[in-house]
């Protein structure tokens, strides 16, 4: 029976730690940072209702006796009717404020994504290792029994040096998987952002069948929810609020203002007025700003389209390949299992001098690399699985709810 490493690490340490590295990571804290920003915009769209105050001084180069050098006023503005322009602003500081929100929810979908990615690849390389340790274990005692059997004058003594290039040979695949260990952990505790203990090596949790088996049965219902279409669905409805401003601004504004004046002859003034204004831009620019605005909500309309059939073709390739890896897992461990009896009797063989030494090592050599295809196939089956599990669920649902 072949012993493979059995996952001795909590299965939630990844989703654990997870949850912590999105509370710290830089690019989180900028999206919080954007989305306080984007409130504060709203904010200052609703004051845009209320009166605009003003105070200020002019001065005068005229020399006249009866006219004023220097003017101080005071002035309160209020508008009564601006054809939608100001709530028009406001929408659009709400729809500002949700894309803000769904890009914040993208972004950490996205790091859970190759937080995800790191893991399984930092797995796979220490299990890599691992096999490729056992094979060198494995020829460094076949090379001792090839020597002693040297001294014996069973083979001719030119046979030990041979023997040692083949372990040279696995030792140097040793040397290459430990090397892609320490690239992976690199890049894992990067994004972790923090020291990491020596004991906390990743390792891959099984997932069960049953769980799987709930998530294909709900892939379709992802579209309404995943980040990548929530943002693209503000963007359109950031559009739509650009077109409705853009049209606002060709209607003219009616406002009312109370202004107290002092100048140096006509002393206290107080005046209230009822204004008409409009503006069409330089060139009746406006007017064209309607048009480009339109074009942008069907061009986002269309980029929403593309992120669904996108998102609906990941999803469909994350299913198929977790199943199609999980399916080649299981003929690979048998595989292995057979490679392992084979391994046990070629031993057996050649200490009853019916097989050679190179036969012995050509098995340990077919073995190490079963193994080390086998540690890849699972984890790239548990890879497609986490991603199918964190598409359906959600990044919240994905960190609260354990594996069943």
């Amino acid at each position: 029976m072949v012993c493979l490493p059995v996952p001795s690490l909590a299965s939630d340490l990844y989703r654990g730690m997870l949850a912590n590295m999105l509370d710290r990571h830089p690019a989180v804290i900028a999206a919080d940072q954007q989305r306080q920003a984007a409130s504060q915009e709203v904010e200052g769209a609703r004051w845009q209702f209320f009166p605009t105050p003003s105070i200020g001084v002019e001065s005068s180069n005229q020399t006249s006796q009866f006219a004023d050098s220097k003017i101080r006023f005071a002035r309160l503005q209020q508008p009564l009717w601006t054809g939608g322009r100001l709530t028009a602003q406001t929408d659009r500081a709400k729809a500002q404020q949700e894309l803000a929100d769904a890009a914040g929810r993208e972004q950490r979908h996205n790091l859970a994504i190759r937080w995800l990615e790191l893991w399984a690849e930092s797995s796979a390389a220490r299990s890599r290792v691992e096999s490729y340790a056992e094979s060198e274990e494995l020829h460094q005692r076949y090379v001792r029994r090839v020597q002693a059997r040297a001294q014996e004058g069973q083979i001719a003594r030119s046979e030990t040096q041979l023997s040692f290039s083949r372990l040279s040979s696995v030792q140097a695949e040793l040397e290459l998987a430990r090397a892609q260990q320490q690239q992976a952990m690199n890049k894992l505790l990067q994004m972790w952002g923090r020291t990491w203990s020596t004991t906390d090596f990743p390792q891959l949790p099984d997932l069960r069948g049953s769980e799987m088996d709930s998530m294909h049965t709900h892939v379709g219902a992802v579209a309404q929810n995943h980040p990548v279409l929530q943002k693209s669905r503000a963007q359109i409805l950031l559009a739509q609020t650009e077109v409705d401003f853009a049209r606002a601004r060709l209607s003219p504004e009616v406002y009312a203002r109370a202004e107290i004046s002092h100048g140096n002859i006509s002393g206290d003034v107080r005046k209230a007025y009822i204004g008409f204004s409009t503006s069409l831009g330089g060139g009746l620019s406006n007017l064209s700003a309607v048009g480009s605005a339109q074009s942008r909500v069907e061009a986002q309309r269309q980029e929403l389209e593309v992120r669904s059939r996108e998102l609906s073709d990941l999803l469909t390739n994350d299913q198929s390949n977790h199943l199609s890896q999980s399916q080649r897992a299981l003929q690979l461990l048998q595989s292995l299992e057979a490679a392992h009896a084979y391994l046990q009797s070629s031993e057996t063989q050649f200490d009853n001098g019916r097989r050679s030494w190179q036969e012995l090592m050509n098995s340990a050599r077919e073995k190490a690399q079963i193994r080390v295809q086998l540690t890849d196939t699972r984890a790239q089956a548990w890879l497609a699985a986490q991603r199918l599990r964190l598409n359906t669920q959600g990044l919240e649902d994905f960190l609260a709810r354990p594996a069943r």
